[in-house]
């Protein structure tokens, strides 16, 4: 089980003008509800100069994201999605196929099993608060919070935490926030 005992994450990721601008790597922070860091999401390994580059524009939710939910520098889920916007692949640490998550119509986001079939919608496993402007360690993040429906089983509570780390990416935000719609105000707390 990904995070066991915990069903409610605060998840953050730096948020400025700096970053808006020239923020191209995918990082968030993800803490208990009392504030303890339980984990990190990054990219995996170097972008490369082109996809560099399209992480700063409006293509950036185009382009193909590797990441890892890691806790103490030790994988717990591998997230992919490939370019354009393909349903975003979940796999456990060992890289064995945990399912995917597909963008189904405007917030609707299915939880599909690794043969692409959809077991559930991510709404009737957890709710999800996104964009709240808050500070922490004196530094500006927008935060969203995910809360796990108690008993959630696996690989559902998985696939849940990776919607939520990944909101951007499954959502085809990507890294640039004002490719999706309009500039990404989050509301203040």
């Amino acid at each position: 089980m990904i995070l066991p005992g915990v069903d409610t994450l605060v998840i953050e990721q730096p948020w400025g003008v700096g970053r808006h601008l020239f923020g191209s790597r995918y990082e968030v922070r993800v803490h208990a509800e009392g504030g303890e860091p339980l984990a990190t999401v990054t990219d995996r390994g170097p972008l490369g100069p082109l996809r560099g580059l399209l992480r700063l524009t409006g293509f950036s939710g185009r382009t193909g994201f590797a990441l890892a939910l890691a806790h103490r520098g030790q994988p717990l889920l591998l997230i992919d999605k490939g370019r354009w916007r393909p349903p975003t692949r979940v796999a456990g640490p060992d890289g064995a196929p945990l399912g995917a998550v597909r963008l189904e119509g405007r917030g609707a986001y299915g939880l599909l099993d690794p043969a692409g079939q959809r077991v559930a919608l991510f709404h009737e496993v957890a709710s999800f608060g996104a964009g709240a402007i808050a500070e922490r360690d004196g530094k500006r993040v927008r935060r969203d919070v995910l809360r796990l429906r108690p008993g959630t089983p696996e690989p559902l509570r998985s696939l849940a935490i990776a919607t939520a780390v990944a909101y951007d990416v499954v959502r085809g935000a990507g890294t640039n926030h004002t490719g999706s719609g309009g500039f990404d105000f989050p509301t203040p707390v």
